[in-house]
C-alpha cells in the first residue's frame, strides 16, 4: 500500500514537474516570440525610415539640377502657383498692397565658344555662375537652371523698380567673379538678362500666364544679346495705353499680341523697354 502511495506521489510530482516544465517552455517560447516580434517591428520601422529617406532624396534629386545644385524646371512647374500667389492675389481698398515678383532669365554669353573647349570648362562655368547668382540673392529667391546655359530667377520684391536693380546685381556678380580659361587666356564670363515684373499689369493680373510672361522675358533676353550682350533688358507695361487697347480690342486679343509679337506691342506703346 505504501509502495502504491509512493508511486502515486512520485507520479504526481512528475506530473507537476512536467506541467511546470511545460509552462516554462511555453513562457520561454512566448518571450522568444515576443522578442522576435519586437525585433521584426524594429526592423520594419528602420526599413520604413530608410524608405522615407530614399523617397525624400529621390524627390529632392528630381527637383534639383545635378550639375549646378540649383532647382530645375520641374521644381518651377510644381511650385509656380505658390511663387506667383503674392503678386496675383486679389486686392481691396485697405489691404496691404500685393507684392511684386521679379522674373529674370540670365544666359551666359557665348557659351558655345566656352563649351567648344571641352565639357569640363563649360560645366565649371555653369557651376561658378550658379554660385555667383546664389550669393547675390536673398533668402526665398528661387534660382533654377532653365536651359543649357540659362538660369531663371524668381524673386519677391516690394517695388517694381527693384527688378532692374536685381538684374544689374546678378550681371555684375557673374562678371566680377566668374572666369574661363587661365593665365593669359583667362577672360571674364558675362551674362545677358531679360527681366519683367509679375503681374505684367496690376489692373489685369491674369493678362499673361506664367509661360506667356516668361516668353516676353525671353524676348527681352534675346534683345540684350542682339545689343551686344553683358547687359540687362526688361519690359514694363504702359497701363494707360494697355487700357485703351483692351477697351478697343478686348483683353484676349491684347494678351495674344503680347504672347506672339512683343515688338508690335512695343510699337503700339503697350510695352516699353526698361534698361
Amino acid at each position: 500500500m505504501t509502495g502504491v502511495a509512493g508511486s502515486a506521489w512520485l507520479g504526481g510530482l512528475a506530473l507537476l514537474a512536467g506541467a511546470g516544465l511545460g509552462w516554462a517552455i511555453r513562457g520561454f517560447l512566448a518571450r522568444r516570440a515576443l522578442t522576435s516580434v519586437r525585433a521584426l517591428e524594429d526592423e520594419i520601422e528602420r526599413k520604413d525610415e530608410e524608405l522615407k529617406e530614399a523617397h525624400a532624396l529621390l524627390a529632392e534629386t528630381s527637383l534639383t539640377d545635378a550639375l549646378t545644385g540649383v532647382h530645375n524646371q520641374r521644381f518651377v512647374d510644381a511650385a509656380i502657383g505658390t511663387l506667383l500667389a503674392p503678386a496675383r492675389r486679389a486686392w481691396r481698398e485697405g489691404d496691404p498692397p500685393p507684392e511684386h515678383v521679379t522674373l529674370v532669365l540670365a544666359e551666359v554669353d557665348h557659351f558655345d565658344r566656352i563649351d567648344a573647349g571641352g565639357q569640363e570648362p563649360g560645366d565649371e562655368v555653369l557651376r561658378a555662375t550658379a554660385r555667383a547668382l546664389l550669393r547675390t540673392v536673398r533668402g526665398g529667391t528661387v534660382i533654377a537652371r532653365w536651359t543649357e546655359a540659362a538660369f531663371l530667377v524668381i524673386s519677391r520684391t516690394r517695388f517694381a523698380d527693384e527688378s532692374r536693380s536685381l538684374a544689374v546685381r546678378l550681371r555684375t556678380s557673374v562678371a566680377e567673379s566668374v572666369r574661363t580659361g587661365s593665365g593669359a587666356f583667362a577672360r571674364h564670363v558675362t551674362l545677358s538678362l531679360g527681366f519683367s515684373i509679375e503681374p505684367l499689369s496690376r489692373a489685369h493680373p491674369h493678362l499673361a500666364s506664367f509661360r506667356d510672361h516668361l516668353a516676353l522675358v525671353d524676348a527681352a533676353l534675346r534683345r540684350a544679346q542682339a545689343q551686344g550682350g553683358n547687359r540687362a533688358v526688361g519690359w514694363r507695361v504702359n497701363e494707360d495705353v494697355l487700357e485703351r487697347a483692351i477697351a478697343s480690342r478686348g483683353e484676349a486679343s491684347v494678351a495674344a499680341l503680347l504672347r506672339t509679337d512683343p515688338d508690335a506691342a512695343e510699337a503700339e506703346g503697350i510695352l516699353s523697354q526698361a534698361v
